[in-house]
C-alpha cells in the first residue's frame, strides 16, 4: 500500500472511530493493517472470524470474562483459586486508599481494559498522590472506544490491587498465551525478552516451534525450553476455554507453579493477521461460527 492509500485509510479509520461506526472502523482498520479487504459476509481466515464474533456473538454480556476482578470468580470456579495471584483489594475511588495499608510490593490494574497497570516495587519510593492521579485517569476511560470490543463496553471501571510477584517482572519471564478454539488448545504463542526487547514465536502442543513464513523483527529465534508443567497448563487453558468459540488464555509459570493472567477475546483488537501465514487459514478453518445472520 503506497503512502497516499495509507493516509486515506488512516483518515477513514479516524472518521469511523469518531462517528462510532463499528463495522466501518473494523473494515478500514483491517485494510490499513493488512492491505486486504475484511470479509464479514463469508469469513474464512482466523482474524476475519474474530471480527465476525465481535459483531455477532461477543457482546456486553461477556464483560465479566474481561473484568480483571470478576474473572477471578470464573477462574476459581473452573480450575481453582490456587491459579490466581493473591488479591490485595478492589475499589473504585483511589482517594479512599492509604498507602500505609498496602504491602511493600504490589500491582495496580484497571479492571476495565488493557494497559491500565502500575507496578510498585517499593512503596517507600512511591509518589502516592501522583499514582492516585494516574489511577483516576484510568478510571475515566472506556476501553471499548479503542477497538469497539463490546465485551468491554459496560465493564465497571475499578482498580484491583494484587500482590507483586518478582518473577513476573524479570527479563526471563515467559508469557504463555494459549489459542483455544471450541475448548481445545490449537497453538501456544510464547513471548519473552531478548536483549531487553520483546520477542515472540508459536509452538504446537508437542512443543515444536511453528516458524513464520518470513522472519519478522520480533521473531524469537532461540529455542525455549519446554515447560515441565506444559500438560497442566494445557489442561487449565482448555477448562477455562470450554465455553467459548475462541478465547486466548494467558498463563505464567513461576517455579513450576501456574498463575492465571487474563482471557482475551480479540488478540491485537482482532485486526492483526498472524505472522505465521498458514495459521491464518488453519485456525480459521477450526472456528465453526454459530448459525446467526452475518453482518454487512
Amino acid at each position: 500500500m503506497n503512502f497516499f492509500r495509507k493516509k486515506y485509510y488512516r483518515l477513514l479509520t479516524n472518521y469511523h472511530k469518531s462517528t462510532g461506526n463499528e463495522v466501518g472502523f473494523a473494515k478500514a482498520s483491517y485494510k490499513l493493517k493488512n492491505n486486504r479487504e475484511l470479509d464479514l459476509h463469508n469469513p474464512k481466515e482466523f482474524v476475519e472470524k474474530l471480527q465476525w464474533l465481535k459483531f455477532n456473538l461477543y457482546d456486553e454480556s461477556y464483560g465479566n470474562f474481561v473484568d480483571k476482578y470478576e474473572v477471578r470468580k470464573y477462574v476459581e470456579e473452573k480450575v481453582g483459586k490456587e491459579y490466581l495471584i493473591d488479591l490485595v483489594d478492589v475499589y473504585d475511588n483511589p482517594e479512599t486508599k492509604d498507602l500505609q495499608d498496602m504491602p511493600e510490593k504490589f500491582v495496580l490494574k484497571g479492571t476495565h481494559g488493557s494497559g491500565y497497570n502500575i507496578i510498585v516495587k517499593d512503596k517507600s519510593q512511591v509518589d502516592w498522590d501522583k499514582t492516585k492521579e494516574e489511577l483516576q485517569g484510568f478510571l475515566g476511560k472506556n476501553y471499548y472506544h479503542k477497538y469497539f470490543e463490546r465485551v468491554y463496553k459496560d465493564v465497571q471501571p475499578r482498580i484491583v490491587a494484587e500482590h507483586y510477584l518478582d518473577q513476573l517482572d524479570s527479563d526471563n519471564i515467559i508469557d504463555y498465551k494459549f489459542f483455544c478454539i471450541h475448548g481445545k488448545v490449537e497453538c501456544i504463542w510464547v513471548k519473552t525478552f531478548v536483549d531487553g526487547k520483546y520477542r515472540n514465536c508459536y509452538y504446537d502442543l508437542n512443543w515444536k516451534k511453528i516458524s513464520p513464513d518470513t522472519n519478522t523483527s520480533n521473531y524469537l529465534s532461540k529455542e525455549v525450553k519446554r515447560p515441565d508443567n506444559l500438560d497442566e497448563m494445557i489442561e487449565v487453558a482448555e477448562k477455562l476455554s470450554e465455553e467459548f468459540v475462541f478465547i486466548r488464555v494467558d498463563l505464567y509459570s513461576v517455579k513450576n507453579k501456574i498463575y492465571f493472567g487474563e482471557l482475551t477475546f480479540f488478540p491485537w483488537g482482532g485486526y492483526k493477521r498472524l505472522t505465521v501465514e498458514h495459521l491464518n487459514h488453519k485456525l480459521g478453518e477450526k472456528i465453526k461460527l454459530p448459525e446467526d445472520s452475518m453482518t454487512s
